[in-house]
């Protein structure tokens, strides 16, 4: 059974929607950053402060890898594990990925909240926006994009994603 893998920019819903996937599904839910914090004993803010970026981005290859090796699980990536091609690769070999498309305004929303847990998210707004800008063309490298925007439920999420997963077995086996 192939894996259900989540991706996109910080503060997507990546794990919120994924969490509602597991329940719906009675999968587990594997949590990359997850992972990560538990392996360190501290958070990812902590992990770039002491350790720095390319550090935690080494750590997210080694997660991302330990994941796709599960089989008919949520996976749920950090927001920069799709800049690795190798972590794209893995993750493509073994599940089907969907990648919850942001907009601009949509990041400029969630930015104050997203500040506290995720460390890129602190930067001024226009440095952030770049740095989506910067990845957008490794987030569409998915097989489905689902565009996330105010007034969808994570359960209408989950619905949207089981919907084109099932279609997807159908068409690729």
């Amino acid at each position: 059974m192939k894996n259900i893998v989540l991706t996109g920019f910080m503060a997507s819903g990546k794990t919120t929607i994924g969490k509602e996937l597991a329940t719906i599904t009675g999968r587990k839910l594997v949590d990359t950053d997850v992972m990560i914090e538990q392996e360190m004993g501290m958070t990812t803010n902590e992990i770039f402060e002491n350790f720095g970026e390319e550090y935690f981005r080494d750590l997210e290859t080694v997660a991302c890898h330990a994941a796709a090796e599960e089989c008919g699980v949520i996976i749920s990536t950090g927001g920069g594990a799709v800049m690795r091609e190798i972590n794209r690769e893995v993750l493509k070999k073994t599940g089907v990925v969907f990648n919850l498309e942001m907009n601009e305004a949509l990041i400029k929303e969630r930015m104050t909240e997203a500040k506290a847990t995720r460390p890129l998210m602190s930067d001024e707004i226009d440095k952030v926006i770049e740095r989506f800008n910067s990845r957008k063309e490794f987030y569409d490298d998915c097989d489905y994009k689902i565009p996330v925007y105010d007034g969808q439920t994570p359960t209408d999420y989950a619905a949207e994603i089981l919907k084109k997963y099932t279609l997807s077995l159908i068409t690729k086996g």
